[in-house]
């Protein structure tokens, strides 16, 4: 008759080497790549959600009343197995499946089936194993709290023993990590596996036993081994990484060096140029200026001139620069007729300037490829059209009524 392998181990930090090895997204030396598609998982997760998520999923849904402290104790690694030949011998059997659904029900019925966030069977291993994930959520009086009532203590305040708690200590105790070894040998006699001699203090070993304490240990210094290897590549991408931020901040701070140095030199240079230009205003030879530029060029008066008709008929500073591009604009307003002395709606039209072919040198605003003015008018005649349609019915007699 074999033993049994039960060994629970506190995780610490985020546990990702751990996931890595369990859900071998980095595959260890002692494992059969071509065998990897044999192993299962035996918890149904929320699709797409990984052994690292389910833990903090189950921490967020818990009921958790305190914060969860940095260097608090979050999951617990639970490895399940037997002697090597023993398992073996249940494999062949086909009786695998049984012993699998046996052991999540023990994991269930000792730390709460809610609680059991992770499971996974591997068979591309020597021994046939399961890696189990807990998230150590407990209820009850803490055992501070309790031992304190034992010796009389005052207490200020009363808490719910209901109140759900993440406290790694309570579930590992020393009674009740025996308790943990008695109930899972328990539920492993079916298949010939037994619990190690409780309390032995002699030296000497069995085949059995001594087979047992070589694959425990095997196990879980490859896993330790891996665990080791995640973690080095971790701080080597944390390094490159800080290398890599460290170059690209200095290259930003040298490119913002040199353009704040190229602007201080054209604000320097504006600056110049405003006091010149302050120095020599003068309203007679800004006019004089005016009519020289406009004499040179001819379109600039007739540019300024429609320019401001844009911006009387409600078109803003923007859409006229863009007008005077060259460009057209497409409008959604009112736009306003002197002429009729009323706005009119423009339910996106298209709006540009353009040279009015019944006036040399002349521009013209034109809406929908129509003059503005023409424009106005058709919409003005529709408007009138539309009120004219309204006529009132008069009022006739009453017969037999005098009026």
């Amino acid at each position: 008759m074999g033993f049994v392998v039960l060994h629970l181990q506190k995780a610490h930090g985020t546990d990702s080497a751990t996931s890595a090895h369990i859900e071998r997204t980095i595959v260890p030396p002692n494992a059969d790549p071509a065998r990897l598609h044999l192993n299962k998982e035996l918890v149904e997760r929320p699709e797409g959600m990984n052994r690292t998520q389910a833990i903090q999923h189950r921490l967020e849904t818990a009921g958790l009343k305190r914060k969860i402290g940095k260097n608090q104790v979050r999951a617990i690694h639970i490895n399940l197995s037997g002697s090597p030949e023993d398992m073996l011998f249940i494999q062949s059997e086909g009786r695998l499946e049984e012993w699998c659904k046996d052991n999540m029900k023990w994991l269930g019925d000792t730390f709460g089936k809610e609680n059991i966030v992770s499971a996974v069977l591997h068979l591309d291993e020597t021994t046939p194993h399961i890696h189990a994930t807990l998230v150590p959520i407990v209820v009850g009086e803490r055992r501070k709290a309790s031992a304190e009532k034992q010796l009389g203590k005052k207490k200020y305040r009363t808490k719910s023993t209901d109140t759900a708690r993440l406290c790694a200590d309570d579930v590992m105790t020393r009674v009740k990590l025996k308790e943990y070894q008695d109930t899972y040998a328990l539920a492993m006699q079916k298949y010939g596996l037994q619990r190690g001699i409780d309390g032995s203090e002699a030296r000497h070993t069995t085949t059995q036993e001594y087979y047992r304490e070589l694959f425990t240990q095997k196990d879980s210094i490859a896993e330790k081994v891996e665990c080791l290897k995640q973690e080095q590549e971790e701080v080597r991408e944390k390094t490159w990484d800080l290398y890599d931020r460290k170059d690209e901040a200095r290259e930003k701070f040298l490119a913002m060096d040199s353009y704040l140095e190229h602007k201080k030199a054209e604000i320097l240079a504006v600056e110049s140029q405003l006091r010149k230009v302050k120095n020599d205003l003068d309203p007679n030879a800004v006019r004089t200026d005016y009519e020289l530029a406009c004499e040179l060029f001819p379109s600039l008066e007739e540019t300024i001139r429609v320019s401001k008709e844009c911006i009387s008929v409600g078109f803003s500073k923007d859409q006229t620069r863009e007008m005077t591009q060259g460009k057209t604009v497409q409008f959604i307003g009112e736009l306003y007729s002197e002429e009729h002395k009323r706005s009119f709606k423009a339910d996106d039209v298209s709006a540009r300037i353009e040279s009015d072919p019944e006036r040399k040198n002349r521009f013209r605003i034109t809406i929908n490829g129509i003059s503005i003015a023409e424009w106005f008018k058709n919409l003005a005649q529709k408007l009138e059209h539309s009120v004219r349609r309204i006529v009132p019915l008069k009022q006739q007699p009453i017969k037999g009524r005098k009026r």
